[in-house]
């Protein structure tokens, strides 16, 4: 029997294979038969992938559906319609950046590129806004920044003027007013932005004349004037094309041709120029009270409890009024520290002996390097109870 073991242990592998080796061989010893193994699934590109385990926490990297509610769309209340030229798009680009945070605050690019006032017969500044306070878009305030392209003849009846001769300077002023003029009779605000300085010397002077009409004649109609000048030039006040940002980091401010629009940071830089005025109009129409007051019933138990605490101190004593306490001043006696006493008529107190014996023990106290003892009512006197 040994022997036979043997040799069917030895035998080949294929053999083995054929008959399921030396489970086989029990197989058929003792009759019984195994289970047949299921045969083998071709591959199948479209076979279901497995499912993956669940897992009962959420991994701090894994993406979160976003909350609706967190998430909801802010209603703008509050609107900033930009007029000009292409200044006045830079300035919109500044102001849209600056606002960026406040979704309630709308600003509008209403500026028109290659406009101006000199030439009402290609874009007529002031009859659009008289048309744009007429419509029914809603304008909280209005800002406008032009002039870069008025140094041409300016014509009236057919007549034409020569750039910044008298009659020309009577003409663009009146323009000028006859643009603030809408918005004031609707109690809009204006804030009309001067020019900045130029590189090239002769448009610099035009620049600076321009504001000067600017500067008269729109707080005359009723608008305010905001000078940038300074911003945007070194400290002789010359055209300089770097300078310092809003975060105080030198940064390139100007660009394009000549100089004369801004850059990212320069635009940036323009509208913080008009955020104060902006941001005290916004406040104005919408206050908020930072300060919550407490509910009636809450405030009422926190003045139980501390009378009740001032009770058991024995500090408060009823008044005849029913009372706890006397009604406080908002100011009190102010006794100085250092001064001389003075005497009932008022007149100081000239020497040493006149002084109140607790004066002299004041005087005494200070030469010793002591602390004076307080007086009460005095700023020093920290007592509590206070005595009644």
């Amino acid at each position: 029997m040994l022997a036979v073991c043997c040799c069917i242990l030895l035998a080949p592998t294929s053999r083995a294979q054929d008959t399921g080796g030396f489970p086989g061989f029990l197989q058929h010893l003792f009759g019984f038969t195994a289970k047949p193994e299921p045969p083998a699934q071709p591959s199948n590109s479209r076979a279901r992938a497995p499912r993956k385990k669940q897992q009962d926490f959420i991994s701090p990297s894994a993406t979160r559906a976003p909350d609706e509610s967190a998430t909801a769309r802010v209603k703008p209340t509050f609107f900033i319609s930009v007029l000009g030229d292409s200044l006045a798009i830079m300035a919109t680009q500044g102001l849209t950046d600056a606002f960026a945070n406040r979704p309630e605050i709308s600003v509008t690019n209403l500026a028109r590129d290659l406009s101006g006032l000199t030439r009402d017969d290609y874009y007529d500044w002031p009859k659009a806004a008289r048309d744009l306070v007429a419509g029914k878009k809603k304008i909280d305030v209005a800002v406008v920044m032009i002039g870069l392209n008025d140094m041409q003849p300016l014509k009236d009846d057919g007549v034409s003027f020569d750039p910044l001769s008298d009659k020309w300077r009577a003409l663009y002023a009146q323009r000028v007013e006859d643009l603030v003029a809408p918005f004031r009779d609707s109690h809009i605000p204006v804030l009309w932005v001067g020019l900045p300085s130029m590189r090239d010397d002769r448009v610099n002077a035009q620049a600076i004349a321009l504001n000067e009409i600017y500067r008269e004649h729109v707080e005359k109609a009723g608008g305010k004037y905001i000078d940038i000048w300074d911003g945007f030039a070194d400290r002789n006040g010359q055209y300089t094309a770097f300078g310092p940002d809003v975060d105080g980091q030198s940064a390139r401010l100007r660009s394009g041709p000549n100089g004369a629009y801004f850059t990212k940071a320069g635009s940036r830089k323009l509208a913080q120029f008009l955020e104060v005025d902006i941001r005290r109009t916004f406040e104005k129409e919408n206050p908020q009270n930072d300060i919550a007051a407490l509910p009636p019933d809450i405030e009422q138990e926190a003045d139980d409890i501390n009378v009740e605490i001032r009770r058991e101190m024995g500090v408060d004593k009823p008044l005849a009024n029913g009372l706890l306490s006397p009604p406080k001043l908002d100011t009190g006696p102010i006794l100085s520290l250092t001064a001389r006493p003075t005497a009932a008529n008022a007149a100081l107190v000239g020497t040493l002996q006149a002084l109140s014996a607790s004066r002299q023990d004041e005087d005494r106290s200070v030469r010793l390097g002591r602390a004076a003892e307080p007086r009460l009512g005095r700023a020093d006197d920290f007592t509590w109870p206070r005595p009644q």
